[in-house]
């Protein structure tokens, strides 16, 4: 048995707002996108710093369970 796939029209499933219309830059009808947007800043210092920090907490987690877990179990 072969069937024939259901035939639809095509139809908008959302149209921009009206205000649209009147905007010149940013992306287009709905608002930047993100290829508009300005380049971030070169933060991959901070990002190193926040990574570290955390791993040293989560170490430190790790070590205070450790030592909970074998001195009183």
């Amino acid at each position: 048995m072969k069937f024939s796939p259901a035939k639809r029209e095509q139809t908008p499933v959302a149209k921009p707002p009206p205000e649209s219309v009147h905007r010149v830059e940013g992306g287009g009808p709905w608002g930047p996108t993100q290829f508009d947007l300005p380049e971030g800043e070169d933060n991959t210092q901070a990002v190193l710093v926040v990574a570290i920090v955390g791993a040293v907490i989560l170490l430190v987690i790790a070590g205070l369970w450790a030592l909970w877990y074998f001195q009183y179990n």
